[in-house]
């Protein structure tokens, strides 16, 4: 084996699948061992050979010959990732205490789609109402950006409180219908 790394280190890294199929038949089950003694389960065990290969790969030319073999570079790749892992475990919250106030940190930030639905929404409704007449976009704003009363938006706009209700209502209506422009539902949806 020390022949094979020998013949191996002075192309060690170059851009020849032999060279990198050779090696990783040496280092992967080397690399598995390091994870499965640190008593990993199989998954994350695997997870992590994944990861080191692919930043061995990622940063082939960063390997010194001068400072040992391309198995031990990639011994060190594997603790480096393995260190990460373990520091991220240690941040998150743990369920040896009370179960609720884990939860509680889980239900506390959104799921991805429901940060993405809410994007999309955001950016359907902007352009919904920039497609409104100046009155009606400068009402709703008022209104639900600004969180004004009726009697503080006829005040600025000059106009009686009982025509700013009759301007909302019509600008709600016209933003709905400009909605359903944009994005139109399917009959399942509406029902």
């Amino acid at each position: 084996m020390a022949e094979n790394a020998e013949q191996l280190r002075p192309a060690a890294l170059a851009d020849d699948a032999e060279t990198w199929r050779a090696l990783l038949k040496r280092a992967i089950p080397m690399i598995y061992g390091l994870f499965v003694r640190r008593r990993l389960n199989p998954g994350l065990a695997e997870e992590l050979v994944q990861q080191t290969v692919f930043d061995a790969v990622r940063r082939r030319g960063s390997f010194d010959a001068g400072k040992g073999t391309p198995e031990q570079w990639m011994l060190g790749i594997a603790r480096n990732n393995l260190a990460l892992e373990m520091r991220r475990r240690a941040t998150r919250p743990s369920l040896d205490g009370d179960i609720s106030t884990y939860l509680a940190s889980v239900d506390k930030a959104p799921l991805p789609d429901e940060v993405l639905e809410k994007a999309e929404t955001a950016r359907l409704v902007r352009a919904a109402l920039d497609r409104l007449d100046d009155k009606e976009q400068k009402v709703l704003r008022a209104k639900y950006l600004g969180d004004l009363s009726a009697r503080t938006i006829a005040q600025r706009m000059g106009i009686t409180e009982k025509a700013v209700h009759s301007l909302l209502y019509r600008a709600r209506n016209s933003l709905r219908e400009k909605l359903r422009i944009l994005h139109p539902l399917n009959e399942e949806e509406t029902k």
